[in-house]
């Protein structure tokens, strides 16, 4: 049985897969790519009505366009969710070292760049987390957010927050350890960084982790890690430093900071949002334990600010994403109860980034407060002096062990 295909069909074929992977790849590029991707996709669509009003006059057909045009789509989806954004890595022959101890310290950090390649890491990373909302079959739309957020903010405020800890790190750490630094979500990559250690010959790493609970980043992390040393083939130690969840210095930090920023008014008088990260369902039933120790170290600063005379009822934890309460409802319930000062505080967040900078203070913004109620923004823990005494304890811990 032969089947044939009219030279028609095929270039209804064509122009339909052509628009849908145009598309999907639009939302991802930016700049000059863009917009010629843009005008290519105008012109696939003229070239389409106009063959479809000259080869058919079945309203299925019309149908059958957009099917293929999703299916487009869809391809570039799998492309991009499987392929894209990878980071390679070479060879990796051992050098100068021979053995010894390399410190790797590791933040959840912004890209420091948008373009293709950095933004579908950030996006798988971010989707293998459970962060975000990011799926497979979506990753342009969040690709297009991302760089609409990412305009809106100074990257060079998260890129100074993590040199400025490195430094500090260094310069404590001294000649004790080799440190280097690398984010979750952007570059410095983790697999660059990995490789590099690999190659300068040690054969014992410790991650010392600038994050608040391990799960569900630790999963990504090791994958990362992992995959590298399995890829060069040597045998080095992998060692991870304690999340921060518990140590009452990071505490101290956001209590003292909130202290500081509200001297002026009675305590009784302010009320204090609590943000935290989000993370959808799926993620919340598979690592409970880093949910409840999250809620602990919230409740612990609440404990804190209340001993200092603040009013425990007008400290509310909200969070971003798939959780509630939000961030909006939150001050609304704050509004009503009565306050003459308002501190929102993101201490579910490590790094300065697209959450600190752009997400939360536009959900703060989104209900007009009255005159009489000022507003204080308190971010990240970021480069704190605190954090890096928290840090220095976690990697004396594990290099006891």
């Amino acid at each position: 049985m032969k089947i044939r295909v009219k030279s028609n069909n095929l270039l209804l074929i064509f122009l339909a897969l052509i628009m849908g992977i145009t598309f999907a790849v639009s939302f991802v590029l930016h700049g000059a790519w863009q917009i010629i991707l843009i005008v290519l996709l105008c012109i696939c669509l003229f070239a389409s009505v106009l063959h479809i009003r000259k080869f058919y006059k079945k309203p299925r057909i019309i149908l059958l366009f957009a099917v293929l045009m999703l299916t487009g789509y869809l391809l570039s989806c799998i492309y991009m969710s499987s392929f894209s954004g990878r980071v390679k890595t070479g060879d990796i022959t051992p050098a100068e070292i021979n053995g010894g101890t390399a410190v790797l310290l590791l933040s959840p950090g912004e890209i420091d760049l948008y373009d293709s390649h950095s933004a579908i890491y950030r996006l798988k990373s971010c989707r293998e987390a459970g962060l975000g909302g990011v799926r497979w079959w979506n990753i342009p739309f969040k690709a297009q957010q991302l760089k609409r957020s990412f305009n809106s903010i100074d990257g060079e405020t998260c890129i100074l927050t993590g040199q400025n800890l490195f430094d500090k790190l260094k310069a404590e750490l001294g000649d004790r350890f080799e440190l280097y630094c690398a984010d979750l979500f952007g570059s410095p990559f983790i697999e660059t960084v990995v490789d590099e250690i690999l190659k300068k010959g040690y054969d014992k790493i410790i991650v010392l982790n600038n994050l608040l609970v391990e799960m569900p980043f630790k999963e990504v992390i090791d994958k990362k890690i992992i995959g590298v040393i399995e890829k060069s083939g040597n045998e080095a130690e992998v060692l991870f430093t304690f999340p921060l969840w518990n140590h009452d210095g990071i505490v101290s930090l956001y209590e003292q900071r909130i202290l500081e920023k509200t001297q002026e008014i009675s305590p009784e008088q302010v009320g204090v949002i609590l943000v935290a990260r989000g993370f959808d369902r799926k993620t919340q039933k598979e690592y409970p334990q880093a949910f409840d120790r999250a809620e602990v170290f919230y409740n612990k600063i609440k404990e804190s600010l209340v001993k200092n005379g603040y009013d425990g009822r007008k400290i509310r934890i909200a969070y971003i994403g798939h959780r509630q309460s939000g961030v909006k409802d939150t001050l609304d319930y704050l509004l009503d109860y009565g306050i003459n000062k308002l501190v929102i505080a993101a201490v579910g967040f490590e790094s300065t980034g697209i959450e600190t900078e752009y997400i939360i203070p536009r959900l703060a913004e989104s209900r007009k407060l009255p005159e009489n109620v000022g507003t204080v923004f308190i971010g990240p823990w970021g480069d704190s002096d605190y954090l890096v005494d928290a840090l220095l304890d976690r990697l004396e811990m594990v290099n006891e062990r």
